[in-house]
């Protein structure tokens, strides 16, 4: 992933943030980012106006199986349109809001959860963590060709990075909301 200096230097920071963030990881490890900048495609539990700017067609919107309204953490549609067409643009990968999950909302919940593995191992994801914690647990092959594991705690606006091929379960608090952004490479 080459990204000319000046065109990072011109970006929004939050964008700046992943991209730079994925520049260390993409490839080689899971990892999480602890952003200074918050990403306006996703919406601030705590703030139900959409008072970072966005107007009425950015307003936050639940997603089926998410949960509705600003209030419980949304996404901005256009200012993920924009986030997705900004990151595809400038780390040459296809970009796309897979998904917005409640962590404690599937059939199951209460029982061990399931481990999952990207679909064709191929999709490398970013999961923005919106509302809630959720504790995800990773396993996967390092860079030295060994298994692996790695566990974290997300909280709200902090970005997991889920290398292809890795499998990973998340063990959540009800109503937990996070969103799932798939990066596939050109040959993906």
């Amino acid at each position: 992933m080459d990204m000319p200096d000046e065109a990072c230097e011109q970006e929004a920071p939050h964008l700046r943030e992943i991209v730079l963030f994925l520049s260390v990881h993409l490839d080689r490890a899971p990892g999480v980012l602890w952003p200074e900048y918050d990403n306006p495609a996703f919406g601030d539990p705590d703030d139900p106006d959409g008072a970072d700017g966005a107007d009425g067609a950015d307003g936050a919107f639940g997603v089926e199986g998410a949960g509705a309204g600003p209030a419980g953490g949304g996404v901005r549609p256009a200012q993920v349109d924009r986030f997705t067409a900004e990151l595809a643009s400038l780390t040459g990968l296809s970009v796309r809001l897979d998904r917005v999950e409640t962590a404690g909302s599937g059939p199951g919940v209460g029982v061990d959860a399931v481990w999952t593995g990207q679909p064709g191992d191929r999709e490398h994801l970013l999961i923005h963590q919106i509302a809630g914690a959720v504790t995800w647990q990773l396993t996967g092959t390092g860079e030295s060709g060994r298994p692996e594991s790695f566990q974290c705690r997300l909280l709200p606006g902090e970005v997991l990075y889920v290398p292809a091929r890795w499998s990973r379960r998340c063990v959540g608090a009800p109503q937990a909301r996070y969103a799932v952004i798939s990066l596939c490479g050109a040959g993906g």
